[in-house]
């Protein structure tokens, strides 16, 4: 289980200060209270019920709280006083090690083959920790330990090498599926990363011949790969989905509403035999978000931002969030709309979007808008039709001064959204992901003066970074299959 110093060592502070944050002994900063919360979410964190006890009769509290963790929040119950002095029960116990776990599991997965040591240094935890929760797993074979091997051309400096942990069974496999406006990605990978096929098919009007092509392009995929196990399909989707996530709700560049994903690319595994794969369908902005966290646990040397915004922008504009290092997809009736910033007003009274509004965010600083900057409201082109993105790109880079301004209005534009998204949010961090990032060059300044001048651009701290232009529409895909494989495996 983790322990009080696990809390300290993630939240950044002393074990006291946990202490009294658990416990209401001291006044703290808000700020320090806040992320000593979020470590306690993070890790599921039970504090010793006795201990709690003992603490609230030192400063005479007359009522014992017990510090637990409901869905996710920190909350705390009022008990009767006898009730307080009972230990955890095991199935408490079990919960707790499941935020652990399922954090080990992913960076085993971003960074294998990975050391315990590493891993403890990395997300701020115990040795003992990392090892209770790694025993069960290398037990039950889902993980494995061998010699760590160094990339060829790096000799060891001194000592034995240290033994690594990676994924045990390797003929596990997922399939991600990227719904994009223009075109649709199926692909195969393992929990390793390894790809072993994909295929691209422009994507159909109607969304029952979408649906058909994918579920026969799952078929074909499957059979590629005799002998090996499909676990999870993950797929992505231009619009919102349900609370279940099987369901896509609506996707206004495709005019689809109500499509269930889910049940109609249900298929058995690989030979035909046990019962249906499980389909989990995800917002492909929040699909990206996961994909560029998995990324950044990869290459951190430290333990990652567990807080931040992704900005996915291209034929229109998505916002994943990631929260408490978990992705966050709103509650109760609102659960998978969260992050829709793409259709907030920026102007009002504004350009006609296909949601049905007027002066939506994306009209303006998508990848897709470019073209309409770039031609303007009464420039005439002589009958061409607007560059696309990437022409405006080149033809920026190659020094024309239209498509420089083209590029720096929209940076403007996505500015004045990101700075929304910062104020409301109360998330400084922001991630920009998609074809948008080939014109960083041009983007970045109007960008960051944009978001200087808004009430974000005073909170001290903020960043805005560019992610990856590609890769995270099937990456995203098969991110969302992976996690939720990795979330069966620890009972969420």
């Amino acid at each position: 289980m983790p322990t009080l110093r696990d809390v300290a060592v993630l939240a950044g502070v002393s074990t006291a200060t946990v202490s009294h944050v658990i416990n209401q002994t001291r006044r703290t900063t808000r700020e320090t209270r806040e992320r000593v919360e979020l470590a306690i979410r993070q890790l599921d964190f039970v504090p010793n019920a006795a201990g709690r006890a003992l603490a609230m009769r030192r400063n005479g509290v007359a009522h014992v709280a017990q510090f637990r963790a409901v869905g996710g929040v920190a909350a705390v119950a009022e008990l009767e006083e006898p009730a307080a002095f009972s230990q955890p029960s095991q199935a408490t116990a079990a919960t707790a090690s499941v935020g652990a776990s399922r954090m080990i599991l992913r960076l085993v997965r971003a960074a294998q083959p990975i050391p315990r040591v590493e891993i403890a240094r990395r997300l701020g935890l115990n040795r003992s920790t990392v090892t209770e929760v790694v025993k069960p797993l290398l037990v039950e074979g889902i993980l494995r330990e061998g010699q760590e091997t160094l990339p060829a051309g790096v000799a060891r400096t001194s000592g034995r090498p240290p033994v690594a942990l990676s994924f045990g069974d390797l003929n596990e496999f997922f399939v991600g599926v990227s719904v994009g406006v223009r075109h649709t990605t199926v692909g195969i990978a393992t929990l390793a990363g390894e790809r072993f096929g994909e295929e691209e098919f422009e994507t159909p009007a109607e969304h029952e011949e979408a649906l058909a092509l994918m579920r026969a392009s799952v078929k074909r995929l499957c059979a590629k790969v005799p002998g090996r196990r499909l676990k999870v399909i993950g797929v992505s989707v231009p619009g919102p989905t349900d609370a279940a996530r099987g369901r896509m709700l609506y996707a206004p560049h495709l005019g689809w509403r109500g499509v269930d994903v889910a049940q109609a690319l249900s298929v058995k595994p690989c030979g035909g035999e046990g019962e249906l794969v499980p389909v989990v369908v995800e917002n492909d902005a929040t699909a990206a978000a996961m994909y560029e966290a998995r990324l950044r646990l990869r290459d951190a040397s430290e333990a990652p931002p567990s807080n931040f915004a992704l900005v996915r922008s291209g034929t229109g504009i998505g916002v994943g969030l990631v929260l408490g290092g978990e992705v966050y997809r709103g509650t109760g009736g609102g659960e998978g709309l969260a992050g829709e910033f793409g259709h907030m007003t920026i102007v009002a009274g504004g350009k006609q979007c296909r949601c049905g509004n007027r002066g939506c965010w994306e009209m303006y600083a998508s990848a897709s808008a470019a073209s309409s900057l770039y031609a303007g409201d009464r420039v005439q082109l002589g009958g061409q039709k607007p560059p696309r993105f990437v022409e405006i790109v080149a033809r920026a880079e190659g020094g024309e001064l239209r498509a420089q301004r083209t590029l720096e209005r929209l940076g403007e534009y996505l500015g004045i959204g990101i700075a929304n998204v910062i104020t409301g949010l109360g998330v400084s961090r922001v991630i920009v992901s998609g074809r948008l990032v080939y014109g960083w060059r041009f983007i970045e300044a109007p960008l960051r003066e944009a978001v200087g001048q808004s009430m974000a651009g005073r909170i001290s701290g903020w960043s805005v970074e560019p992610g990856e232009p590609t890769g995270a529409g099937l990456g995203g895909a098969v991110e969302v299959a992976a996690d939720e494989f990795l979330a069966r495996v620890v009972g969420r």
